[in-house]
């Protein structure tokens, strides 16, 4: 009987100590090595920069505006992205970068968005992966 629960209480601190190590970034590491945890997904994050100062009301007509996104590479290796920055399917701005593996890009689109109608949508968006942002302004 003690045996038997000495050899339960080894298993649960054991336990422990690999819910422990999985909370560093050197334990999930080995963990990870060991074929205990899966490989993290690789992603891009883009984000706008500051949401709170997007626009959400333009002068109908032609407005300058510059709209700062960030793109955070959780890709696990360096990587190049080419982004543009639409209204419908017009392109207003374009361009590209490179970042490292684990690095976050700030860019600073400048661009003319026409505003006609009641509203318009400005997108960034990212040829690959296929992912976009946008918000939609009021044309007053």
């Amino acid at each position: 009987m003690r045996g038997r629960f000495l050899g339960m209480a080894a298993a649960a601190a054991l336990v422990v100590v690999l819910l422990g190590a999985a909370q560093t970034a050197p334990g999930r590491s080995v963990l990870r090595h060991a074929g205990l945890l899966g490989r993290a997904e690789p992603y891009t994050e883009l984000a706008f920069a500051r949401p709170s100062e997007l626009p959400q009301r333009l002068r109908t007509g032609r407005n300058r505006l510059t709209v700062p996104f960030t793109l955070h590479n959780a890709e696990g290796g360096p990587r190049a992205y080419a982004w543009t920055i639409q209204s419908g399917r017009t392109v207003l701005a374009r361009g590209s970068l490179r970042t490292a593996a684990g690095e976050r890009a700030s860019v600073r689109g400048r661009f003319v968005a026409p505003c006609h109608g009641r509203r318009t949508r400005v997108e960034v968006r990212l040829a690959r992966p296929a992912e976009s942002i946008g918000f939609w302004a009021q044309c007053v």
